[in-house]
Protein backbone atom coordinates (compact mmCIF):
# COMPACT_ATOMS: atom_id res chain seq x y z
CA UNK A 1 0.00 0.00 0.00
CA UNK A 2 2.67 2.08 0.43
CA UNK A 3 4.09 1.79 -2.92
CA UNK A 4 0.82 2.64 -4.04
CA UNK A 5 -0.22 6.04 -1.93
CA UNK A 6 3.67 6.71 -3.29
CA UNK A 7 2.89 6.11 -7.21
CA UNK A 8 -0.69 8.10 -6.52
CA UNK A 9 1.21 11.19 -5.17
CA UNK A 10 3.70 10.83 -8.42
CA UNK A 11 0.55 10.76 -10.57
CA UNK A 12 -1.20 13.99 -9.26
CA UNK A 13 1.93 15.29 -9.21
CA UNK A 14 2.50 14.71 -12.94
CA UNK A 15 -1.51 15.91 -14.08
CA UNK A 16 -0.72 19.11 -11.93
CA UNK A 17 2.20 20.02 -13.76
CA UNK A 18 0.67 19.68 -17.13
CA UNK A 19 -2.45 21.53 -15.98
CA UNK A 20 0.24 24.37 -15.47
CA UNK A 21 1.61 24.19 -18.78
CA UNK A 22 -2.40 23.80 -20.22
CA UNK A 23 -3.16 27.25 -18.17
CA UNK A 24 -0.10 28.91 -19.02
CA UNK A 25 -1.11 28.07 -23.13
CA UNK A 26 -4.42 29.28 -22.84
CA UNK A 27 -3.70 32.82 -20.95
CA UNK A 28 -1.26 33.52 -23.68
CA UNK A 29 -3.48 32.45 -27.03
CA UNK A 30 -3.79 35.78 -27.79
CA UNK A 31 0.19 36.71 -27.14
CA UNK A 32 1.92 37.29 -30.61
CA UNK A 33 4.94 35.44 -31.00
CA UNK A 34 4.16 33.10 -27.61
CA UNK A 35 5.08 29.20 -28.14
CA UNK A 36 3.05 26.73 -26.32
CA UNK A 37 4.39 24.89 -23.66
CA UNK A 38 4.13 21.11 -23.71
CA UNK A 39 4.79 18.37 -20.55
CA UNK A 40 5.60 15.05 -21.19
CA UNK A 41 5.57 12.14 -18.17
CA UNK A 42 7.83 9.19 -18.14
CA UNK A 43 8.18 6.33 -16.24
CA UNK A 44 11.10 4.40 -15.70
CA UNK A 45 12.83 2.06 -12.58
CA UNK A 46 14.83 3.10 -10.09
CA UNK A 47 17.07 1.81 -7.35
CA UNK A 48 16.02 3.35 -3.86
CA UNK A 49 17.32 2.10 -0.48
CA UNK A 50 18.64 -1.54 -2.40
CA UNK A 51 15.05 -1.36 -3.51
CA UNK A 52 13.93 -1.63 -7.58
CA UNK A 53 11.11 1.22 -7.89
CA UNK A 54 8.88 2.63 -10.47
CA UNK A 55 9.47 6.20 -10.77
CA UNK A 56 7.59 9.35 -12.37
CA UNK A 57 9.24 12.09 -13.90
CA UNK A 58 7.44 15.14 -15.96
CA UNK A 59 9.41 17.50 -18.24
CA UNK A 60 8.34 20.78 -19.72
CA UNK A 61 9.39 21.68 -23.04
CA UNK A 62 8.56 24.82 -25.63
CA UNK A 63 7.12 23.67 -29.28
CA UNK A 64 8.82 26.09 -31.36
CA UNK A 65 6.85 25.71 -34.14
CA UNK A 66 5.39 28.63 -36.74
CA UNK A 67 2.26 30.24 -35.58
CA UNK A 68 -0.39 31.57 -38.46
CA UNK A 69 0.80 35.32 -39.85
CA UNK A 70 -2.02 37.57 -39.78
CA UNK A 71 -1.83 40.85 -41.61
CA UNK A 72 -1.90 43.94 -39.95
CA UNK A 73 -0.92 46.65 -42.57
CA UNK A 74 1.34 48.36 -39.87
CA UNK A 75 4.79 50.15 -40.65
CA UNK A 76 6.26 48.08 -37.26
CA UNK A 77 4.40 45.06 -36.99
CA UNK A 78 7.42 43.00 -37.91
CA UNK A 79 6.61 39.14 -37.64
CA UNK A 80 9.47 35.72 -38.45
CA UNK A 81 8.44 33.42 -41.09
CA UNK A 82 10.98 30.12 -40.47
CA UNK A 83 13.25 30.16 -37.11
CA UNK A 84 14.80 32.44 -35.24
CA UNK A 85 14.10 35.43 -32.86
CA UNK A 86 14.16 39.51 -32.98
CA UNK A 87 16.92 40.91 -29.94
CA UNK A 88 16.00 43.40 -27.22
CA UNK A 89 17.93 45.36 -24.72
CA UNK A 90 17.27 44.53 -21.53
CA UNK A 91 18.61 45.72 -18.19
CA UNK A 92 19.77 42.10 -17.96
CA UNK A 93 21.55 42.11 -21.41
CA UNK A 94 19.93 40.84 -24.46
CA UNK A 95 17.36 38.93 -24.71
CA UNK A 96 14.97 37.75 -27.62
CA UNK A 97 11.14 37.60 -28.84
CA UNK A 98 9.14 36.12 -31.60
CA UNK A 99 6.60 38.97 -30.55
CA UNK A 100 6.70 41.48 -33.19
CA UNK A 101 4.28 44.51 -32.51
CA UNK A 102 7.38 47.41 -32.34
CA UNK A 103 6.44 51.06 -31.92
CA UNK A 104 9.12 54.25 -32.55
CA UNK A 105 8.93 56.74 -29.80
CA UNK A 106 9.43 60.62 -29.91
CA UNK A 107 13.27 60.00 -30.17
CA UNK A 108 13.28 57.96 -33.15
CA UNK A 109 14.58 54.59 -31.12
CA UNK A 110 12.39 51.41 -32.26
CA UNK A 111 11.12 49.21 -29.57
CA UNK A 112 8.62 46.70 -27.88
CA UNK A 113 5.44 47.82 -26.47
CA UNK A 114 7.34 47.44 -23.07
CA UNK A 115 9.52 50.32 -24.50
CA UNK A 116 12.56 48.45 -24.79
CA UNK A 117 14.78 49.03 -27.67
CA UNK A 118 15.20 46.20 -30.08
CA UNK A 119 18.89 45.62 -30.88
CA UNK A 120 20.66 46.13 -34.62
CA UNK A 121 23.31 45.03 -35.76
CA UNK A 122 26.68 47.49 -34.92
CA UNK A 123 25.14 50.76 -34.19
CA UNK A 124 21.58 51.46 -33.32
CA UNK A 125 19.72 52.98 -35.77
CA UNK A 126 17.34 55.96 -35.35
CA UNK A 127 14.04 56.63 -37.42
CA UNK A 128 12.40 59.75 -38.20
CA UNK A 129 8.95 59.92 -36.46
CA UNK A 130 7.97 62.72 -39.00
CA UNK A 131 9.77 61.20 -41.97
CA UNK A 132 9.30 59.18 -44.95
CA UNK A 133 8.37 55.95 -45.24
CA UNK A 134 9.43 52.72 -43.33
CA UNK A 135 10.54 49.86 -45.28
CA UNK A 136 12.18 46.19 -43.76
CA UNK A 137 13.31 43.67 -45.78
CA UNK A 138 13.27 40.30 -45.39
CA UNK A 139 16.67 40.12 -44.24
CA UNK A 140 15.90 42.99 -41.61
CA UNK A 141 17.56 45.73 -43.39
CA UNK A 142 15.29 49.22 -42.61
CA UNK A 143 15.20 51.77 -45.27
CA UNK A 144 13.30 55.26 -44.56
CA UNK A 145 13.15 56.48 -48.33
CA UNK A 146 16.48 55.84 -49.81
CA UNK A 147 18.01 56.11 -46.56
CA UNK A 148 19.47 52.90 -44.90
CA UNK A 149 19.00 53.02 -41.34
CA UNK A 150 20.45 49.75 -40.55
CA UNK A 151 20.24 46.32 -40.10
CA UNK A 152 18.14 44.68 -37.07
CA UNK A 153 19.55 42.14 -34.69
CA UNK A 154 18.00 38.48 -36.01
CA UNK A 155 19.55 35.49 -33.75
CA UNK A 156 18.47 31.37 -33.86
CA UNK A 157 19.96 28.85 -31.78
CA UNK A 158 21.07 25.41 -32.23
CA UNK A 159 19.30 24.58 -28.88
CA UNK A 160 16.24 27.13 -28.88
CA UNK A 161 14.85 24.56 -25.93
CA UNK A 162 17.71 26.14 -23.83
CA UNK A 163 16.42 29.56 -23.53
CA UNK A 164 15.32 30.93 -20.56
CA UNK A 165 11.82 33.09 -20.10
CA UNK A 166 11.67 36.22 -17.87
CA UNK A 167 8.60 37.18 -16.22
CA UNK A 168 7.92 39.73 -19.29
CA UNK A 169 8.06 36.05 -21.58
CA UNK A 170 11.45 37.51 -23.15
CA UNK A 171 14.21 34.83 -23.65
CA UNK A 172 17.53 34.78 -22.30
CA UNK A 173 20.44 32.71 -23.55
CA UNK A 174 22.31 30.58 -20.64
CA UNK A 175 25.78 30.45 -20.39
CA UNK A 176 27.46 28.06 -23.44
CA UNK A 177 24.13 28.55 -26.23
CA UNK A 178 25.28 28.97 -29.20
CA UNK A 179 24.34 30.90 -31.94
CA UNK A 180 23.20 28.95 -35.34
CA UNK A 181 22.69 29.71 -39.31
CA UNK A 182 18.98 32.11 -39.19
CA UNK A 183 16.69 30.76 -41.79
CA UNK A 184 13.52 32.93 -41.05
CA UNK A 185 12.84 36.18 -42.78
CA UNK A 186 11.22 39.16 -41.81
CA UNK A 187 7.72 40.02 -42.86
CA UNK A 188 6.61 43.63 -42.66
CA UNK A 189 2.93 44.49 -41.59
CA UNK A 190 2.23 41.36 -40.16
CA UNK A 191 2.30 39.60 -36.93
CA UNK A 192 2.95 35.66 -36.22
CA UNK A 193 0.17 34.82 -34.05
CA UNK A 194 0.59 32.17 -31.01
CA UNK A 195 1.10 28.44 -31.79
CA UNK A 196 -1.31 27.51 -29.19
CA UNK A 197 -5.05 25.43 -30.41
CA UNK A 198 -7.61 26.37 -27.87
CA UNK A 199 -9.67 23.26 -29.29
CA UNK A 200 -6.34 21.26 -28.59
CA UNK A 201 -5.80 22.64 -24.97
CA UNK A 202 -9.33 22.05 -23.74
CA UNK A 203 -8.88 18.63 -25.05
CA UNK A 204 -6.15 17.93 -23.03
CA UNK A 205 -7.38 19.96 -19.92
CA UNK A 206 -10.28 17.55 -19.60
CA UNK A 207 -7.97 14.46 -20.25
CA UNK A 208 -5.42 15.79 -17.89
CA UNK A 209 -8.49 16.75 -15.38
CA UNK A 210 -9.42 12.87 -15.37
CA UNK A 211 -6.01 11.97 -14.91
CA UNK A 212 -5.74 13.54 -11.94
CA UNK A 213 -9.24 12.48 -10.44
CA UNK A 214 -8.11 8.95 -10.87
CA UNK A 215 -5.23 9.04 -9.16
CA UNK A 216 -7.20 10.64 -6.46
CA UNK A 217 -9.49 8.07 -6.42
CA UNK A 218 -6.50 5.27 -5.95
CA UNK A 219 -5.23 7.28 -2.76
CA UNK A 220 -8.98 7.38 -1.51
CA UNK A 221 -8.93 3.47 -1.78
CA UNK A 222 -6.12 2.89 -0.49
CA UNK A 223 -6.74 5.12 2.82
CA UNK A 224 -9.82 3.39 3.25
CA UNK A 225 -8.18 -0.12 3.35
CA UNK A 226 -5.87 1.70 6.03
CA UNK A 227 -9.04 2.29 8.00
CA UNK A 228 -9.92 -1.04 7.41
CA UNK A 229 -7.27 -2.26 9.18
CA UNK A 230 -6.13 -0.19 12.08
CA UNK A 231 -10.36 -0.21 13.02
CA UNK A 232 -9.55 -3.71 13.88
Amino acid sequence: MNRGLYQGVQAMSAAEGRLESIATNLANLSVNGYKRRTTATESFDATLRGKLSRQVRSRTSVDFSQGVLRATGETYDLALEGSGFFAVETPRGEAYTRGGHFQVDSAGTLQTHDGLPVAWESARGTIDPQGEEVRVDPDGQVWQGEQQVGRLRLVDFAQPGRLEADRLGYLHAPPGLTEAAREGEVRQGHLEQSNVSAVDEMVALIATQRSYESAARLMSSIEQGYRRLTAR
